[in-house]
């Protein structure tokens, strides 16, 4: 009988998406559940028991489920957590959780790391392909900006530009069916066209952005304020690109996170974690205050009566 997986990764970005088009590659069928960091706890306390293998990919579990899972034999053979986070390295100490922030000769992402492990235990045709290397790679370098050259920038940024384009499931879908049908990577005619026209939007929204932003000092670091929905990470990284006065960005998504991004003065892992975050050194995020929303709503309209629902 075939085994029952399920696989738990990242909605946000590419490097959480990726991996359900390697699973493709890999097994006939599993199930998938991509979410948000504050939903892995009690994504995992209603399908433990239903499936036979769990992947977690690009997300962790918190202390005390962590816990729960090691003192139960069961629970610790089913699951399989893949993470690149710096600040869940402690983890490290349970044996169902590997954390690799950076290997010898690279910085690793959620994508590399469940290829590597998909190559050692189910090694396939489909997965050895050089368009699959490929997309790993360019994914690995946009999530991680372990760029070695402007061409490499390039290509990763234009991976990114394609997934924003597409959606998550026209996203897996389409590049699924890509490398099934290429053995070899490249953007054609119609994705240049398209990356071209979704980037020149994305430079006004972010000039845009940029004259919204609000500069001051918190905790000591000079930092760039600024309320964005959409192109979060592109948007941080361009007001630090622009004003290397700042120590770091910081990126408010009333409906989400927030998300911090630097270029090296600061720790933002060790900053993010005052907030109830984490994440990498020059890329990291916290979760808004519990009913944030609601208190705004109070704030703008102070008449403002909540009804239950």
């Amino acid at each position: 009988m075939e085994n029952k997986i399920l696989i738990i990764s990242h909605i946000g970005d590419n490097d959480g998406v990726t991996p359900i088009v390697l699973a493709n590659l890999t097994f006939k069928n599993f199930d998938k559940k991509l979410i948000e960091v504050k939903e892995v706890d009690e994504t995992v306390k209603e399908n433990i028991d239903k499936y036979d293998k769990i992947y977690i990919l690009d997300l962790n579990v918190s202390d005390e489920m962590a816990e729960i899972i090691n003192q139960n034999e069961t629970f610790k053979n089913k699951i399989i957590i893949l993470d690149h986070h710096a600040s869940t390295l402690y983890l490290n100490k349970y044996d169902f959780i590997t954390v690799i922030s950076e290997s010898k000769d690279r910085k690793e992402s959620a994508t590399s790391l469940f290829y590597d492990y998909l190559i050692e235990n189910y090694p396939n045709d489909l997965l050895k392909k050089e368009s699959t290397r490929t997309l790993v790679e360019y994914v690995r370098l946009i999530d991680t900006y372990d760029f070695k050259s402007e061409e490499d920038k390039k290509n990763a940024e234009n991976i990114r530009t394609l997934f924003e384009l597409f959606g998550v499931e026209n996203y897996i879908e389409y590049f699924t069916n890509y490398i099934k049908n290429h053995d070899t990577f490249t953007y054609g005619l119609q994705e240049q066209m398209l990356i071209k026209i979704k980037q020149d939007e994305i430079k006004r929204y972010l000039e845009e952005k940029e004259k919204e932003m609000i500069i001051g000092t918190l905790d000591g670091y000079k930092v760039a304020v600024v309320y964005a929905e959409n192109y979060r990470s592109q948007l941080g990284n361009y007001l630090i690109d622009n004003h290397p006065e700042l120590d770091f960005s910081i990126v408010i998504n009333i409906s989400k996170k927030i998300s911090y991004r630097g270029h090296g003065k600061v720790d933002l892992t060790v900053f993010s974690n005052k907030y109830g975050g984490g994440g990498h050194k020059d890329a990291s995020g916290s979760p808004l205050p519990k009913d944030f929303t609601k208190t705004l709503t109070k704030i703008l309209f102070k008449n403002f009566k909540e009804e239950k629902k």
